[in-house]
């Protein structure tokens, strides 16, 4: 089957209902056109009926626009049209005054249609000027309300499909104009990845596709800060992998030589564990992409946590840890993602504090201070930007999870520089 286009689909289903529409209001209109075309035979035969006064003669008075027999009675004389009888036997006819005379005391004018032996309709006037010793009998068949039904029915259809068509022609202008625009929006999408992500494009309307060029404006600018972050990524990963690798190489080469001794062995050993963390910490960066609520939020036990988190620092450190933990304070999460994010902080602390790193638990509050330098605003400004380094050449993807795995459990992270030291808040 043929794929039809946006515009054909809208011409199509705009002109079904226009036609529809036309039609509904053309028959309804015809329905109640036979209504006035028959008050409007009743008028002009009223009109006649007037007009036959002053012809007292003629017997075949000529009215231009309708064909109409007539009986015009005064005083016992009684005047009639030749052609009377091809609209009445007199039997009809006598039957009519009779039926006029009879309710000549309620009304000066009988209006009424019937339908002839010859199974015509037939309608009539008759109007009293002298009682009943004087009255006109103007009749005419059913011709005339054909003759104005017929004509301003084929005005009407013929207006309506003006107006269909004019209505036809607008809507396949403005839906071709509308694809136009989508086309124009669809080709840009596809050329992004080809064009780096670096062409611009807005339709500057204010309805729906401008807002829908607008959205994909920011969604463009997002991927290219993003495609940024990934190069700076790979170039300062390269850099900070490099200094760890060269040196396992070089004390390894050494050691292959017959040229090392046992310190050797305890700096690959050592710069293997460097290494380590920092791929550990880019797989729990990474498994934060794939981080979604596939089951309720648990109740966490952080005082449980942060102690699990502080024992295994208890021998990597000389600084001085210190605890004021509240018991039975629970927060909504999941009990792994809570550890990452609390040995991510004590180890960012580790790296900077002076002597001491206080850890504090209080109601819907967790505070975590270390003694040591001030933290630059720019990093706290960028809630800590994945892939960006810190003052000591640190990456700061540690921080990055702890920011990105707060905001999915609907907590807060404060990072606040004090007149010593600096404080990581997590709170509700």
């Amino acid at each position: 089957m043929k794929k039809l286009s946006i515009s054909g689909q809208i011409a199509i289903l705009f002109t079904f209902i226009l036609i529809i529409s036309a039609v509904s209001f053309t028959s309804i209109t015809l329905i109640r056109l036979k209504d006035v075309a028959e008050q409007e035979t009743y008028s002009r035969l009223i009109t006649y009926s007037a007009l036959l006064n002053a012809h007292t003669q003629d017997p075949n008075v000529d009215f231009d626009d309708m064909k109409v027999g007539f009986v015009k009675v005064r005083g016992g004389l009684v005047m009639a049209s030749t052609d009377i009888t091809s609209y009445l036997s007199p039997k009809e006819l006598e039957k009519i005054i009779e039926e006029a005379i009879a309710v000549q005391k309620d009304t000066s004018i009988v209006k009424r249609k019937i339908i002839n032996l010859d199974h015509k309709t037939i309608y009539y006037v008759v109007t009293f000027t002298e009682g009943i010793q004087g009255f006109n009998l103007i009749v005419t068949n059913s011709l005339f309300v054909h003759n104005l039904s017929n004509t301003v029915s084929l005005q009407i259809i013929l207006v309506f499909i003006i107006i269909v068509c004019l209505a036809i022609i607008c809507i396949v202008l403005w839906s071709n104009q509308f694809t136009k625009r989508l086309h124009r929006l669809q080709n840009h999408i596809l050329s992004l990845p080809s064009n780096g992500y670096n062409v611009s494009y807005q339709d500057a309307a204010l309805d729906e596709i401008g807002e829908l060029s607008r959205t994909i404006e920011t969604m463009r600018v997002e991927i290219q800060e993003s495609e940024k972050q990934k190069q700076e990524m790979l170039q300062n990963m390269s850099h900070d992998f490099k200094t760890p690798i060269a040196v396992i190489k070089s004390y390894a080469e050494a050691q292959q030589d017959g040229m090392a001794d046992e310190e050797s062995s305890r700096i690959i050993i050592s710069q293997a564990e460097i290494l380590k963390h920092k791929v550990n910490r880019l797989l729990q960066y990474n498994s934060l992409e794939y981080l979604q609520k596939d089951h309720e939020f648990e109740d966490v036990d952080m005082k449980e946590v942060i102690e699990e988190v502080v024992m295994g620092y208890k021998f990597q450190t000389e600084l001085e840890i210190e605890l004021d933990l509240t018991e039975d304070i629970f927060f909504k999460g999941y009990r792994e993602n809570y550890f990452t994010v609390v040995d991510n902080i004590i180890d960012n602390a580790k790296r900077y504090a002076k002597s001491k790193i206080k850890v504090i638990l209080k109601k819907d509050r967790l505070r975590i201070y270390n003694d040591g330098e001030h933290i630059d605003e720019q990093f706290i400004k960028h809630s800590f930007k994945p892939y960006e380094k810190g003052s000591k050449g640190e990456f700061g993807l540690g921080m990055s999870i702890v920011q990105k795995t707060v905001d999915f459990f609907g907590m807060k992270l404060i990072v606040k520089n004090e007149s010593i030291g600096v404080s990581f808040i997590i709170t509700k």
